[in-house]
């Protein structure tokens, strides 16, 4: 009997499959974790959502000013422009604490996951194949990031 520890640690899938997958839910989940308290420490989530709406809204009216060439709306769209930047320029003081962040993720790929996977397949896709750590990585981060984004309320106003 092969040891959990050691099923995840073989260099092949699915060992290897799952514990990137592991890997990428951690991650994901700690970047939208810090990402929603930097927010409610820098700015506060209530105001952020509503600055996040009316910088939606603005942006609406502004294509609409541009679509329809409205010399009145867009004499409105300007007056309310410095407003918009100071709110755009207090929502990204969390933005750049978290610009910071993925370096950090960046050793856990030189220090573990090349050195321990390398260029073995580590995951199996039907009608494709084998893949590698760089594409089965990308894959389950993407698919982990929005996970964790919609679970901790991070996504968008659309």
């Amino acid at each position: 009997m092969v040891n959990p520890l050691e099923w995840l640690l073989m260099p092949q899938a699915p060992g290897a499959t799952v514990a990137i997958m592991i890997i990428c839910a951690l991650i994901s989940f700690a970047n939208s974790s810090i990402n929603r308290f930097l927010i409610n420490r820098l700015v506060g989530w209530k105001q952020y959502r509503i600055m996040q709406k009316e910088i939606a809204e603005y942006q609406s009216l502004t294509r609409q000013a541009l679509r329809t060439k409205d010399k009145k709306l867009m004499e409105k769209i300007k007056k309310k422009e410095p407003q918009i930047m100071n709110m755009q320029k207090k929502m990204a003081k969390p933005q750049l604490i978290m610009f910071a962040i993925p370096f950090l993720y960046l050793l856990v790929w030189w220090l573990v996951l090349l050195p321990l996977y390398g260029a073995n397949p580590v995951a199996y896709i039907p009608g494709i194949g084998g893949i590698t750590i760089f594409y089965w990585y990308f894959i389950v981060s993407s698919l982990f990031g929005i996970l964790a984004s919609r679970l901790l309320g991070m996504m968008p106003i659309e």
